[in-house]
């Protein structure tokens, strides 16, 4: 998936990146519409929110931003993701993947020239 967007430039390769976060977070969410509280589903809502929010803003001034926020992302997947209402196997599943783009994206996006210049 890498290989595949690296190809284009450093604002598509993090857009794209937060599309998968997005993704991501979205998961959390539903879990918590299948099998938690009102209370709970509130509070994904809210943390997921904020992450995409804090993400964009974050990416909005530093590109390789999105691929630490994804490596943050399988952290939450490491060590909470269990307690959120998924199937067993997809916490660690994840935790792997999302710790793989994060650190990708971060070394991709540093090595970009055009990551440092953002352009409209």
């Amino acid at each position: 998936m890498l290989a595949l967007f690296a190809r284009g430039s450093a604002k598509f390769l993090a857009n794209n990146g937060y599309l998968a976060l997005i993704a991501m977070l979205s998961i959390y969410i539903g879990a918590r519409l299948v099998s938690g509280t009102f209370t709970e589903v509130i509070y994904e809502t809210v943390f997921a929110s904020v992450v995409a929010i804090g993400a964009r803003l974050w990416m909005d001034r530093w590109l390789p931003a999105i691929g630490i926020v994804i490596f943050g992302h399988g952290c939450y997947d490491a060590f909470l993701g269990a307690h959120t209402g998924v199937a067993d196997w997809y916490p660690p599943l994840c935790a792997g993947f999302d710790f793989v783009v994060g650190l990708g994206l971060l070394i991709i996006l540093i090595r970009r020239k055009d990551a440092t210049v953002l352009t409209q």
